[in-house]
């Protein structure tokens, strides 16, 4: 049997198929026309923002400008105000120390006023004393027994030597010892005043004397009439007896009158505490002496030997 001979493919086109509708083109369109659309309106959407915030930093700069001025205008004022204000804090201390200052003078003007009138006080009471001892001493100074006068600023009662002692001698004579006594009767009368006697002699030395120079003798006569007016009833405590030998003369030593004035017992009313000016605040009492250590305990007897 014969062998059936191979098909041939067949040569005739095949069949076409039937066109459909392109959907995927038109979404794609679409999808793409959005996205311009969107792109568009964004693109816009920026831009009026842009423009909006452009407007708006041209509005803050403008008003910057302006801000900035009125800062440093307040800045120059604060520093003007904080300056005035450091300068009327400094005069409210300046006005605070004066005011200060003049009540600290109102009290010491205060002060130096009664300090003023008791110093007046005082120097009335001294003067109504030194007219009352004149007064006392009228009928001796008229005799030339004594003499009343100042001297540096004190009274001085002053007696003659020759009235009160023999020659080179510190031994009162009768006159001499009644003289002092009526003295002492008159300033007895003043207790709370304090005296200070002096002796004086003039420059020649001494010769063949018991007084080794002329300053222990005026010291030894001193002390002889200060124990008289002790003994016409002057208190002692208030009696300083001194010796200023020829040191101390009332005129020289040329002239046997010079001399005889320099030879004196004076009786020199000395101020009262009162009268004196105050000492400084930084002195302070003297300190009291201490006191002497017990005495040592006795030490024990040594032990006899058996």
């Amino acid at each position: 049997m014969a062998k059936d001979a191979p098909s041939l493919p067949s040569r005739e086109p095949p069949a076409k198929p039937g066109r459909r509708f392109p959907f995927r083109l038109w979404a794609y369109a679409i999808l793409m026309t959005a996205a311009t659309g969107g792109a568009g309106y964004l693109a816009w959407t920026l831009r009026a923002d842009n423009q909006h915030k452009d407007r708006a930093d041209q509005a803050c700069a403008g008003a910057l400008a302006p801000a900035q001025a009125d800062a440093r205008a307040a800045g120059e004022r604060a520093t003007t105000c904080e300056g005035e204000l450091g300068k009327v804090a400094a005069q409210a201390r300046a006005n605070d120390e004066q005011l200060a200052k003049m009540q600290s003078n109102l009290s010491a003007t205060r002060d130096e006023l009664t300090a003023l009138r008791a110093q007046r006080v005082e120097a009335e009471k001294r003067l109504a004393a030194i007219a009352e001892i004149q007064a006392q001493f009228a009928k001796m100074i008229d005799t030339g027994q004594l003499k009343v006068a100042a001297r540096r600023g004190s009274l001085v009662v002053e007696l003659p030597a020759e009235v009160l002692f023999p020659s080179g001698s510190a031994e009162l004579s009768e006159k001499g010892q009644i003289a002092v006594l009526e003295v002492g009767v008159v300033l007895k009368q003043f207790p709370d005043r304090r005296f200070l006697v002096v002796g004086h002699t003039d420059a020649v030395p001494l010769k063949n004397s018991v007084f080794k120079d002329n300053w222990e003798l005026s010291t030894a006569r001193a002390l002889t009439v200060t124990r008289f007016l002790a003994k016409a009833g002057m208190k002692p405590d208030s009696l300083v007896p001194a010796g200023a030998g020829e040191h101390d003369p009332v005129t020289g030593n040329a002239s046997a009158s010079d001399r005889q004035r320099n030879r004196r017992i004076e009786i020199q009313l000395l101020p009262a505490i009162t009268e004196l000016p105050p000492l400084p605040a930084n002195l302070g009492e003297a300190a009291p002496a201490p006191a002497a250590p017990p005495p040592a305990a006795p030490a024990p007897a040594a032990p006899v030997p058996g």
